[in-house]
């Protein structure tokens, strides 16, 4: 099948109507917005593609509360080759798209808001809900282990490794909850002054709730990472200068753990080593940058 059919017989399986619809930049999906809906579909040709994310994706948010501010869902389903699952479309453009032209009070209230929702997740009964995906940050710690293990350097894996268990006792059982666990800014719309909803549950989880609060902070530290790259020069970090702050002052609790520098920097070193399974040659890259981490710790 084309994506063009893909999506006319996810449509037509939900009973809905074709229209005009126009494909939008996806990491995991095919994601195609009309007028009135979104239709988000996985397939087995896409890389990593499995039929049973999206649906599990879908039992997750029916549990949000309205402010997580996920869309209404419309229809879920899957056939032996696809699945897809058709939301309500909210208003609104990606908040990575957006900042470059916001005021400084709109860039806090957007963080503030964002900050609100995500609080909102972590406070959802996750109960039932298996961690049984390959999220972007790599826990527990055998997994961990396991891929730093498959640094290319082996002085440096052994280090990492060492480095992390050294660490490992600040992943008590305080702070855990349901995570997002991806909410970079392209995950979230904005619309008329305020966070209009906050998408793609697809990696959330049970799970130490600063897995979020990791991302936010890097997506300040070095935006450009976290976006497509038409967005790229468009980013700089001095527009997040103060983004870590904003986010302090809207949820202190997320700070508040007596080893949240030790659990930030493991969190920072399982997201960086996470693409080395799907791209070996990533760890001979990332290895300067995982080097330098290791220094600056303290």
């Amino acid at each position: 099948m084309t994506p063009e059919q893909r999506r006319r017989a996810a449509l037509a399986a939900a009973g809905l109507p074709d229209g005009a619809f126009v494909r939008v930049h996806s990491y995991a999906n095919e994601v195609w917005v009309g007028d009135d809906v979104v239709v988000r579909i996985a397939h087995l040709g896409l890389v990593g593609g499995e039929l049973g994310r999206l649906g599990r994706e879908a039992a997750i948010v029916a549990r949000l509360p309205r402010e997580a501010r996920y869309p209404e869902i419309v229809a879920v389903g899957r056939d032996d080759a696809q699945a897809w699952m058709i939301t309500r479309r909210v208003p609104g453009v990606q908040l990575a798209r957006a900042w470059p032209a916001l005021t400084t009070a709109e860039r806090e209230r957007a963080t503030r808001e964002l900050a609100a929702a995500l609080a909102a997740v972590h406070a959802t009964p996750c109960d039932g809900i298996a961690d049984d995906i390959r999220p972007p940050h790599t826990l527990a710690l055998a997994p961990l282990l396991e891929l730093c293990g498959k640094l290319p350097d082996r002085g440096l894996a052994e280090a990492v490794a060492q480095f992390v268990r050294a660490r490992w006792g600040a992943f008590d059982d305080a702070d855990r909850g349901l995570v997002h666990g991806d909410p970079h800014l392209e995950n979230v719309l904005w619309h008329d002054g305020h966070i209009s909803a906050l998408l793609d549950f697809e990696w959330s989880r049970p799970s130490w709730i600063h897995c979020d609060l990791e991302i936010l902070l890097a997506v300040a530290r070095d935006p450009k990472r976290f976006v497509a790259a038409d967005l790229e020069a468009l980013l700089d970090p001095a527009q997040f200068e103060d983004v870590p702050r904003w986010l302090r002052e809207a949820c202190p609790q997320w700070f508040a753990h007596p080893r949240l520098a030790d659990r930030l920097v493991v969190l920072e070193i399982s997201r960086l080593l996470g693409g080395i399974e799907d791209d070996p040659i990533s760890g001979t890259e990332l290895g300067p940058e995982v080097r330098a981490l290791l220094e600056s710790a303290p």
